[in-house]
């Protein structure tokens, strides 16, 4: 049996806030942080059982010598009986949680007097809601992004999901984390724990935050506005839509088309909306466009997905094949 490592928090420390590289410390703010290593067992498999020394016991009246009295009862038996099923259980339970294969870490940068910071820790991390939303945002993204066991997988060591303390102006962002190479920081702007729902705000904004971490960007080349197309079609894919999808007339209908860079300055609502469209017309064509940024970018990356020729933009195909449909 593998050895395990409860997780582990520390109660309060002072930490550096960082800035976007997570390395210039500019003030220190409090900070609450817990880890969970997905690669590293919670608990040890090896149980030490420490004996107590031999009791030695001089007969009295009616006693026969040489036979000590023994001190157990089935109240003490039970207990021990509880705690082994209960290291068994948990033994099962980190088992899976390490074959998701990266590693965990929820920080509250939140001022621990603040609205957002007191509903964080008590929600999201005194019953490791947090790490558990992470987990289940991981597995909805690599099923669509990677469903097939044989396809190449994005490595990811680490990701650390944070409630920032700065001013954001959009739910979430992504950075890589400073010093690693297969690392992530998925910042949580903290205004999310004052809304009224904010339990589906937070799972929508871990899903998107997941999103990107899980995809390929072609080394840094891949338009931004396409990456924000994917993510906000997999997050309306997978419940936390605004709008509904079709395949009809107008499913793809996209606003100055005429380009194979169709996608430039194009709202994340109309690029994902384009992207159902052919999706629902060539199944995975999402996890083909994924799979195509692995290796790097060029223009015709999302065409090549499609196995197109490069006679006339993609949009320009949708429009003319969702007015014929019509």
């Amino acid at each position: 049996m593998p050895n395990f490592l409860l997780p582990h928090a520390s109660p309060l420390n002072y930490a550096p806030m960082l800035d976007h590289n997570l390395s210039n410390p500019t003030h220190f703010l409090p900070l609450m942080e817990h880890q969970y290593s997905l690669l590293q067992p919670l608990i040890s498999s090896t149980t030490t059982v420490t004996v107590p020394p031999a009791i030695t016991h001089f007969p009295a009246n009616g006693e026969v010598a040489g036979k000590p009295r023994t001190f157990s009862s089935n109240r003490a038996i039970a207990i021990r009986l509880l705690s082994i099923f209960f290291i068994a259980i948990i033994s099962i339970w980190a088992n899976f949680e390490a074959s998701k294969g990266f590693e965990i870490t929820i920080i509250n940068e939140a001022p621990l007097d603040s609205l957002a910071g007191k509903r964080f820790a008590l929600f999201y991390i005194s019953d490791d809601k947090a790490t558990r939303i992470v987990l289940k945002a991981s597995k909805i993204v690599e099923d669509l992004l990677y469903p097939n066991a044989r396809l190449p997988k994005k490595q990811i060591g680490h990701v650390t999901l944070r409630l920032s303390s700065r001013k954001m102006t959009e739910k979430v962002a992504v950075k890589s984390s400073s010093g690693e190479e297969q690392g992530f920081v998925i910042d949580i702007n903290s205004l999310l724990m004052e809304e009224e729902n904010a339990n589906r705000a937070m799972e929508s904004a871990v899903l998107r935050g997941v999103a990107r971490v899980w995809l390929w960007d072609g080394h840094s080349k891949a338009p931004p506005e396409l990456l924000a197309g994917i993510v906000e079609y997999i997050s309306m894919v997978s419940g936390f839509g605004e709008m509904s999808y079709g395949s009809g007339a107008g499913a793809c209908d996209l606003p100055e088309c005429g380009s194979h860079s169709w996608w430039e300055d194009k709202d994340a609502k109309v690029v994902a909306k384009f992207l159902n469209y052919w999706e629902e017309n060539d199944k995975g064509f999402i996890h083909r466009l994924n799979r195509g940024m692995k290796d790097g970018w060029d223009d015709r990356t999302v065409d090549d997905a499609l196995g197109v020729g490069a006679q006339q933009p993609l949009c320009v195909a949708c429009n003319f094949s969702s007015t014929a449909r019509s």
